[in-house]
């Protein structure tokens, strides 16, 4: 007499290994799918968007499925998951190699934070703790709206008590600007992606500072559109310029390549690792708290008049959902 307990167990077996190889050339087929259409119709398309924002962590289903396909033979499915997980690795692999270390001559440094505090932060004494430890020269706060601006300067007026601190606040916009040169305001372009403008007078010239703070990625329209503006303005200027913030994308979106044409990124010349800066462990998102930043959000560009000695992510937050990332600039002569 058949077994039909035994008969049922194997079947099942079977559809479950079936099923799980098809995952696996699903898997793969998909992000090699991925490349074409990251090019179009790019992050309008939502897998495309997701996959921009979370490619290096698809390395950790990536390599066991290599692995898995290599010891079952299977080659062609091994060929397959190689390709991705090859161009994410070279992808990213200069963030974890040594960098050159050539000395170019430079008037002066200047060191530069850029800070999202959270909105819903009342830490406003751990952020500027966290401020006053490293010392930068240009901080550039984002969601430090009215009811924050006030307890950002009381807070930091007590670390620097023998220091004037310089302070330019757009509250509607939640935008901050403070700087140990004195700065002259320039106004703000909700249209360029709510971006704060300053002029920095520094002993060694004067410096434009742009605070940006992009739409979230669910409005991939508007945040495009922004980028657009932005692009443009950041391309008709030719002095030395920094422009740092809360982009709300990564290094592998449409919108993140729109700004890197014209400027540097000081995390990808002086910074090691995938440098993620969000969300903190404050975060709670539907209930659920990520153990670690998943991404890197936040970025520090720069024009050519300037290059990165130094760039990190901070360990602390304050209390904020953003890391802080601080930059260690050299304006050439």
């Amino acid at each position: 007499m058949i077994n039909l307990h035994a008969v049922l167990v194997k079947k099942a077996t079977g559809l479950i290994i079936y099923f799980f190889w098809l995952g696996l050339w699903l898997f793969g087929v998909g992000l090699i799918l991925w490349y074409p259409l990251r090019w179009w119709p790019g992050d309008k398309l939502l897998p495309v968007q997701l996959v921009n924002y979370f490619l290096p962590w698809l390395l950790l289903g990536l390599i066991p499925a290599l692995i898995i396909a290599g010891l079952a033979n299977r080659q062609w499915l091994a060929a397959l998951l190689a390709l991705p997980t090859a161009f994410i690795i070279f992808s990213y692999a200069p963030l974890f190699l040594p960098r050159s270390n050539s000395v170019l001559a430079d008037s002066g440094r200047i060191k530069v934070m850029s800070y999202n505090i959270w909105s819903r932060n009342h830490d406003m004494r751990d952020v500027a703790e966290i401020i006053y430890q490293e010392q930068p020269d240009i901080i550039l706060l984002q969601e430090v709206y009215s009811h924050l601006s006030d307890s950002v300067v009381e807070e930091l007026n007590k670390f620097y008590p023998d220091q004037e601190l310089y302070y330019a606040f757009t509250p509607g916009a939640g935008q901050g600007i403070v700087s140990r040169f004195p700065l002259t305001p320039l106004g703000t372009s909700y249209e360029q992606g709510r971006t704060q403008k300053a002029m920095v007078h520094t002993p060694n010239g004067d410096i434009l500072v742009w605070n940006v703070h992009l739409k979230q990625p669910r409005y991939w329209l508007s945040q495009y559109n922004q980028v657009v503006l932005l692009e443009k303005a950041i391309a008709a200027v030719d002095q030395p310029l920094i422009v740092g913030g809360d982009f709300n994308t990564t290094d592998q979106s449409e919108i993140y390549k729109m700004i890197d044409r014209h400027l540097d990124n000081s995390h990808w010349e002086a910074g090691w690792g995938f440098g993620f800066t969000f969300p903190s462990s404050d975060r709670t998102m539907k209930g659920l708290t990520a153990p670690a930043p998943l991404v890197r959000i936040d970025h520090i560009f720069h024009s050519s008049h300037f290059y990165t000695y130094d760039a990190k992510t901070l360990s602390t937050n304050g209390g904020s959902d953003h890391f802080p990332i601080v930059a260690d600039l050299s304006l050439t002569r």
